[in-house]
């Protein structure tokens, strides 16, 4: 399945002013292949601290599992998506 997941967090909760939660972020991130979620693209806004990653696992407890370390660091829309042809 394909998703679309979208993560915000405000200027105070930053991930910029708090280095030891941004490579914490940053590790999370680069390591989702290791819980068979497969990243298409990433895409970010820094003025709006938001992230955008398409990505595709079989399922959303994969997902919750390899976001795990992160989900307190802001908060998550995770839609299912699938491409038009």
């Amino acid at each position: 399945m394909l998703f679309m997941i979208q993560h915000t967090h405000d200027y105070s909760t930053c991930h910029t002013h708090h280095p030891e939660k941004g490579q914490v972020f940053s590790d999370t991130l680069a390591n989702l292949g290791d819980h068979g979620v497969k990243v298409h693209k990433m895409y970010g806004n820094r003025l709006e601290h938001t992230l955008f990653v398409i990505c595709e696992a079989d399922s959303m407890e994969q997902l919750d599992t390899a976001f795990d370390p992160i989900l307190e660091m802001g908060q998550y829309t995770i839609t299912p998506v699938m491409e038009r042809k």
